[in-house]
């Protein structure tokens, strides 16, 4: 069972206030190269107290026993999760031939996890329920029809655990009886046609400062609204809440074969991998969204796991890592549909900004805006974590500004957002690096550039100081695009609200002096200011964030550019983890290259998929998830730098097709089919009444269409002579 506020530890000061005093230190040490002084006095100077950051924990287990039913005497079991309705369900059959059912679903409008378990013959559910948890302080408890756990969450690096949480499970038969069992720690189920539960959990977290929330109370309220309700009428609100959702988009890939009514374990596993089955990449972007829908709606974002977590103590800590991780899991959200998923990062991301702007002062002496660095949680942290090596990285908030930005980028409608949440969280953003950038002193660099200093390829040890003992240096290539994309982004957004002319105007002349994009010797893309020995087969690609999730690199707009891109992806080589697999095939479908990318997915989904289609790594994370869902809307349609692209990166294995629902920049909903590997039409809907120039092959239509105006374009308006004057308004 999870709960997405059940975390270690509490609120504290980490940041470490020697930081200002040595800047110019470090500053002085990376200008001269010396990169091991500039990186252990941040280790020794500004490192945060404690050095680790709170984990996400789990609540603990549901525990059903059936002491009537044998496992060697089971038969036909069979377990499926209906991605439709997210209903899981399992069947088995037992040695006298009973039928059990159980269905399950977590229910987001009424906030409960309900189980109905049956039996095709009268009187034969019964069964042991019980709470067990790992976490501290437990206490059990067990009345007439309900079970109850109360726990808080464990001390983590010196700080005592704070979260309170309550788990109550409510049971109800039908015939039988439900009564407590001898132990005292049970509820017992017997002699009962059906049985069903239902499973409230709340904490006393009601905001990162704020832990004054009564668990008893919420939980009680909760179950005391649903105790009425039954099974079918908390089923029907939970399909038509998530249907809203899930049944926006519709994908099929290839023809269906027989293997498509194959259970996962069985399709991943065939003879050829996923080769023999092009339909199962259609079934991963619908996983992928359905992940989303069930790990993102009301609180907290999706983190490394999701929110399925039975540890005290997950890899990773499970936390919010935002060098790539967090941003993955935002990709799939606006060309998928399920923009709505995004709610509670804006949330995260606002709610980090209090924090960071005392760790501008305390950390940078910077007294404008605000800061975080490689991960958060729900504390909020927001300075250096871990290593210098990897946390004395300011730029992360910078990325999830760019992310900020696609949500406005898919629907132009979204202007008061844009008022009340983003710009405001960008410009604060602004105003912090302005302060934080450096000019290139001349013996540095023969053109002075306005860089960061320090600064760093996240997690990417430089090649020439032994690849992996040192990371910081001055103006990486995702910090220069980072603040390129930042700061032409804010600029826009000031247009466009038709405020702070002046400091809009010192963000475009910033701009220009920000170090361009440039090419090494090894003819790739450089991933610092310095040519350093690229290096080998390595996860991250971060001087690749200009090519995606950016687009700085177009292989339509700068073929040479994008010639370097591909150098340095195959310098970078494969990685045997499964999010950098994903990200690879992401900028593999951006440099229009069909066949690559779809080496990645199927990297993906034959070597680092788990049976259910988890993402696996060493252990499970779900990054990769989304990004791979993200890499397959990507190879079918993108749209960038002004442009809507009509099968860009579409491999053979995938010739025909039809997708329903996805969503494009401008504001835009697409129904597509293609066979041949061609297209036969395209259907756009318009929710903001923008245009757009929509390519297929080398040809380009001017669309222009009203807010709520369709309009169905076919192979043949691709055909005309006079493309440029087909423009129409619908």
């Amino acid at each position: 069972m999870y709960e997405d506020h059940i975390w270690s530890g509490s609120i504290n000061d980490p940041s470490n206030k020697n930081c200002p005093g040595v800047l110019p230190k470090v500053r002085e040490a990376i200008w001269k190269d010396d990169l091991y002084t500039a990186q252990s006095t941040v280790d020794a100077s500004c490192m945060a107290t404690p050095l680790k950051q709170q984990v996400f924990q789990t609540a603990g287990n549901l525990t059903l026993a059936f002491p009537s039913v044998a496992s060697s005497s089971i038969s036909a079991y069979n377990h499926s999760l209906d991605l439709a309705t997210a209903i899981a369900t399992t069947t088995y059959t037992t040695q006298d031939g009973v039928l059990f059912t159980r269905t399950s679903f977590a229910s987001h409008p009424d906030n409960v996890i309900v189980m109905k378990i049956s039996a095709n013959v009268s009187g034969k559910v019964g069964f042991e329920a019980k709470f067990t948890t790992p976490m501290d302080n437990p206490k059990f408890s067990v009345n007439k029809s309900s079970l109850s756990l109360t726990a808080r969450g464990t001390t983590m690096y010196t700080l005592p655990g704070s979260i309170e949480f309550l788990a109550r499970a409510e049971i109800s038969a039908v015939g039988g009886s439900v009564q407590p069992g001898r132990n005292g720690d049970t509820l017992s189920v017997s002699g009962a046609d059906l049985a069903v539960i239902k499973i409230a959990i709340d904490t006393n977290y009601m905001r990162y400062d704020d832990i004054s929330g009564n668990p008893e109370a919420k939980v009680s309220e909760t179950l005391a609204a649903v105790r009425n309700k039954t099974w079918q009428g908390l089923r029907d609100a939970h399909v038509d809440d998530h249907a809203g959702l899930f049944g926006r988009v519709d994908i099929t890939l290839g023809t269906p074969t027989q293997y498509s009514y194959l259970p996962t374990n069985f399709r991943k596993n065939l003879p050829g991998g996923a080769d023999a089955d092009a339909d199962l990449f259609a079934l991963y972007v619908q996983y992928g969204r359905y992940l989303g829908i069930a790990s993102s709606r009301k609180t907290e974002p999706s983190n490394l796991q999701g929110i399925w977590n039975q540890e005290t103590n997950p890899a990773w800590g499970s936390k919010y890592t935002l060098n790539i991780n967090q941003q993955m899991n935002s990709w799939l959200s606006e060309p998928l549909n399920i923009a709505e998923t995004l709610d509670p990062l804006w949330n995260l991301i606002s709610e980090m900004a209090e924090r960071g702007t005392v760790t501008a002062v305390e950390e940078y002496n910077i007294t404008r805006g605000w800061v975080g660095h490689h991960n958060t949680g729900i504390w909020r942290d927001s300075t250096p974590i871990d290593a210098a090596f990897y946390g004395m990285w300011p730029m992360a908030p910078a990325w999830l500004m760019q992310n900020a930005y696609e949500h406005y980028a898919f629907e132009p409608n979204n202007i008061d957002w844009v008022k009340n949440v983003a710009y405001p969280l960008m410009k604060g953003l602004c105003e912090f690096y302005l302060d934080f950038v450096v000019v290139t002193p001349k013996d540095v660099e023969p053109q002075e550039y306005i860089v960061t200093n320090p600064s760093m390829s996240p997690e990417k040890g430089i090649g020439d100081y032994n690849d992996t003992n040192v990371s910081l240096t001055y103006g990486s290539t995702i910090d220069n695009s980072l603040l390129r994309d930042l700061f032409n982004h804010t600029t826009e957004f000031a247009n466009l609200l038709d405020v702070d002319a002046e400091f809009a105007e010192n963000l475009t002349a910033t701009m220009g002096r920000l170090m361009p994009l440039s090419i090494g010797s090894e003819g790739q893309i450089r991933e610092w200011a310095r040519d350093y020995n690229p290096g080998g087969v390595f996860t991250h690609i971060s001087h690749m964030y200009p090519l995606f999730p950016s687009a700085q690199i177009d292989p339509r707009l700068n073929s040479t550019l994008a010639r370097a891109a591909n150098v340095s992806l195959m310098l970078r080589g494969d990685s045997g983890n499964g999010w950098p697999t994903a990200w690879r095939a992401n900028c593999f479908a951006r440099l229009l290259d069909g066949e690559k990318a779809y080496y990645y997915m199927k990297r993906l989904l034959n070597s680092f998929s788990y049976d259910n289609l988890w993402s696996k790594n060493s252990v499970f994370q779900i990054d990769a998830n989304f990004g791979g869902a993200n890499a397959v809307a990507e190879m079918i349609l993108q749209s960038h730098n002004g442009e809507v692209h009509l099968l860009p990166a579409i491999p053979s294995a995938w010739a025909s097709g039809r997708v329903k629902g996805f969503r494009v920049r401008g504001g835009f909903t697409v129904d597509m089919g293609w066979s041949g590997g061609k297209l036969e039409e395209v259907v756009f809907r318009s929710t903001s009444g923008t245009g757009a120039n929509v390519r297929y092959n080398d040809k380009v239509v001017p669309l222009e269409l009203l807010k709520g105006g369709q309009r169905t374009l076919g192979i043949l308006d691709f055909e005309a002579e006079h493309i440029s004057k087909m423009s129409v308004l619908t």
